[in-house]
């Protein structure tokens, strides 16, 4: 339906980023007993909301992940909810760490994606036999999921206006830089991603399994930059839903939406469609964890 022309200059653009989990401490010790009560009563209050938030959110992308099978408009509607992970959140849920990521993808390969979000931040998650890839841009209700946001849904569907969705998920349609280095967290595994025209040339420091830490091990291979995994490739906006053990993130379900000129700015904007070419292009970004 859209053509993928995706060739580019040589471009050595460097992001470095890592992936962790945030902590955020805080505290005080008040001058008098009246104060202190405040104090105490405030803290309570803001840590209780915050429990409510994350076990909600833990819950819902645990129930959208088991309904997928089952019912899929379930799934949508469910993801649809979380309009305040635009970029990447986590949270707990029985004793598992859930995860999900809204953005851009910088590269697809057969064993991981790396998605980089309207913030700037930069996570690598892994494929398995059992990750669930879906195309979204012909459906409303896929496309709610993808943005969680029903105006850029509506945009996207009765125009093919791709820019408020664009905006959300990446910031820009440009922001998929040409070449990344992602460190991973409390391992040993980087990835580095080098764009020389059409081709991606990806070294990485250790292994990266699917129920174990990552081990040493360096490995440098060649592939297209815009080589497709299930029809989702380099310069897509993704939705990305899993969860994380040993450190690294495991892709359980895939929502994407192709991007292209004419898709960001609607189709009867410009007056193309079929002959729409990508819109990627180099671009620096700031680190964050």
């Amino acid at each position: 339906m859209r053509a993928r022309d995706r060739r580019y200059g040589k471009s050595h653009v460097k992001i470095r980023v890592g992936i962790a989990t945030a902590l955020l401490v805080g505290g005080a010790v008040a001058a008098g007993a009246a104060l202190a009560a405040n104090h105490g009563v405030a803290a309570t209050a803001t840590s209780a909301a915050y429990s409510s938030h994350a076990a909600n959110e833990g819950t819902v992308l645990s129930s959208a992940m088991s309904n997928w099978s089952g019912s899929r408009q379930a799934s949508y509607a469910q993801l649809a909810q979380l309009t305040q992970a635009r970029q990447f959140s986590q949270a707990r849920h029985n004793h598992t760490t859930v995860a999900i990521q809204r953005g851009i993808v910088v590269l697809a390969t057969k064993k991981f994606l790396i998605l980089r979000s309207a913030n700037g931040s930069l996570h690598l998650w892994l494929l398995s036999g059992a990750t669930k890839f879906q195309n979204v841009s012909n459906t409303m209700a896929g496309t709610r999921a993808l943005t969680a946001s029903a105006r850029a849904a509506q945009q996207a569907m009765s125009s093919g206006n791709m820019m408020p969705a664009t905006s959300l998920l990446a910031g820009s349609p440009t922001t998929a830089a040409q070449t990344v280095t992602v460190q991973v967290a409390n391992t040993n595994l980087t990835v580095t991603v080098t764009v020389t025209r059409s081709t991606a040339t990806v070294s990485q420091t250790a292994t990266m399994p699917q129920a174990a830490m990552p081990t040493r091990h360096p490995v440098t291979f060649t592939q297209s930059a815009w080589w497709a995994t299930h029809a989702l490739a380099r310069g897509d906006l993704a939705l990305v839903v899993g969860t994380r053990s040993h450190w690294t993130l495991h892709a359980r379900l895939v929502l994407f939406t192709p991007l292209s000129t004419a898709a960001v700015g609607g189709a009867a904007a410009n007056g193309t469609g079929a002959g729409a070419t990508r819109v990627v292009t180099p671009n620096a970004g700031p680190t964050h964890w």
